[in-house]
């Protein structure tokens, strides 16, 4: 099988498993279930997904890498100086439709994991640890980039737990308000051309 084939293979059946997810709930994901969703065999699910381990475990490492692609682009647009780990990823909230596809593919695999085997969680785990490090070299105060990084925690437990509405209204607040302290945070004298990147809020 060519490789773009394979892939596209796997992205509709990793589609399928978030889909019956989402419908049905975790203990409803089953290799019977996805299969169907996906429109093949269970035999032909099992050629390629030999164990729902397997399966969730290609789940989690999709989202990694798809969390680790919107990090360095939004890194990658955002402008230099202190803040910019921190400034670029306040710029997700900017866009609510993609954060929530984003949210609700992070859940299913990270939930699946847990359910099925929590050791299968670990590449999301890295990423993480990545972001963290990435923060922790900011150029930002002690607990500023903490600061940052558990206020999109909070928006995300909200949405996927369901504990209050997370639209773009709330999304908006507390973005400019960690914007606020973000950019209050940082020495003026240290970011000279980059003042778009402190006030796009």
């Amino acid at each position: 099988m060519q490789q773009s084939s394979f892939v596209a293979l796997r992205d509709r059946v990793l589609d399928a498993a978030e889909a019956v997810v989402v419908r049905q709930g975790i203990a409803n994901l089953t290799l019977e279930a996805v299969a169907a969703d996906a429109g093949m065999s269970k035999g032909g699910l099992l050629h390629h997904f030999p164990n729902k381990d397997k399966l969730i475990e290609a789940m989690v490492v999709r989202c990694a890498d798809q969390w680790r692609e919107h990090m360095n682009e939004a890194y990658a647009a955002t402008p230099e100086g202190p803040g910019r780990m921190a400034r670029s990823m306040l710029s997700h909230l900017k866009d609510p439709d993609s954060w929530t596809e984003q949210c609700q593919r992070g859940s299913c695999a990270a939930f699946a994991a847990l359910a099925q085997n929590p050791a299968l969680i670990q590449p999301m785990r890295a990423v993480y640890s990545e972001i963290r490090e990435r923060l922790s070299k900011d150029g930002l105060p002690e607990g500023v980039g903490e600061t940052v990084i558990a206020a999109m925690d909070g928006l995300w437990l909200y949405r996927v737990l369901g504990l209050t509405t997370v639209d773009k209204t709330l999304m908006d607040l507390v973005r400019k308000v960690v914007e606020r302290l973000v950019c209050g945070s940082i020495d003026t004298d240290d970011v000279s051309g980059n003042a778009d990147g402190r006030n796009d809020a």
